[in-house]
């Protein structure tokens, strides 16, 4: 979708690339159904994309964990030319092998879904074993998913508190039977039966574990409920940690989880009026960027809810005064 003056919105465009005069920039190449056509820029262009999250070849060229397949980005877009336009016309980047990475439910088509505020039970990877808080902020998670190939996919173990349904926010969850049919949950009367169904013996003891900590209302091993943030999706209560209940109510489940994303958040290296610039700091007249197709301001950290979004604004907006300046 592309903007010009008097705030036509012109959609089924795909940019290929960015048409320069001397080193300003002055407009863009699309592609369309009709082929490709060239938009002239008066002032500048305002680079406002997603990232290349959608594009399994760019993700794979630049290191980011993670599928396209699990990635909230709708099928079909964010696969990059944007980011890759302003490199060809000599503007730097950055971060390119991260992202906004969050737990992903997987789902019986092979899609995942992004999930946060886990109320109960526990994560562990193919080798039945925790590796985090589960209760870490989304994006913490999906980075502590990210640092071994055994966490991908992940089983998410819990028990029949909430009738059969997922402890959590899944967006969307999927039906519960469905989850069943396709294996992407795995239910059985006993935790020992579901170690044998999902092929994973070792967690039996992990779950006694767990238990354990629920029990003396410590987490040895990862602090879970030490922070306040670790509670704040929970309500219920055990009367010795607020953040650990124990598998014990039959039947039991566990649910597939992939690394997802809300987007990658590398691509054009910007200053503070979101002018792009070059590898040696100069700027390039006429090109500026924001959202996912910039370094984010952010570098690897994901601050708080609505981050991507927040930055995206701003930085459109300083881009805008500058451009009309």
């Amino acid at each position: 979708m592309f903007v010009r003056d008097g705030g036509t919105v012109l959609t089924g465009h795909t940019m290929t690339e960015l048409v320069t005069d001397g080193d300003r920039v002055t407009g863009i190449v699309a592609q369309t159904a009709d082929g490709p056509v060239t938009i002239t820029a008066r002032k500048g262009v305002i680079l406002a994309s997603g990232g290349y999250e959608g594009d399994q070849a760019r993700r794979t060229a630049r290191g980011v964990p993670g599928s396209a397949d699990w990635t909230m980005a709708p099928v079909g877009t964010n696969k990059g030319e944007p980011v890759d336009a302003a490199a060809a016309v000599g503007a730097a980047t950055a971060l390119l092998d991260e992202g906004w990475y969050c737990p992903g439910l997987a789902q019986p088509d092979g899609w995942g879904t992004f999930t946060l505020g886990f109320r109960s039970g526990l994560m562990v990877d193919q080798t039945g074993k925790r590796y985090a808080n589960e209760n870490l902020p989304y994006d913490r998670f999906g980075r502590e998913m990210a640092k071994a190939p055994e966490r991908i996919p992940s089983w998410y173990l819990f028990d029949n508190s909430e009738g059969g349904q997922l402890p959590a926010i899944a967006i969307p969850q999927g039906d519960a039977a469905a989850h069943l049919a396709a294996g992407t949950w795995v239910q059985a009367d006993t935790v020992e039966e579901l170690a044998e169904k999902i092929g994973i013996p070792a967690i039996v003891e992990t779950v006694d574990r767990f238990n354990g900590f629920a029990e003396s209302g410590v987490d040895e091993d990862f602090g879970r409920g030490v922070d306040e943030f670790d509670t704040h999706f929970v309500y219920t209560d055990n009367g010795k940690n607020k953040a650990l209940s124990p598998l014990a109510n039959g039947p039991f489940f566990a649910a597939k989880f992939v690394l997802s994303d809300l987007g990658t958040k590398g691509g054009v290296v910007t200053d503070a009026a979101s002018r792009a610039l070059r590898e040696d700091g100069s700027v390039i007249p006429g090109l500026y960027a924001t959202s996912n197709a910039t370094a984010s301001v952010f570098g690897a950290y994901y601050p708080a809810p609505g981050a991507p979004l927040g930055s995206a604004m701003v930085f459109g907006s300083l881009a805008v005064r500058d451009l009309l300046a």
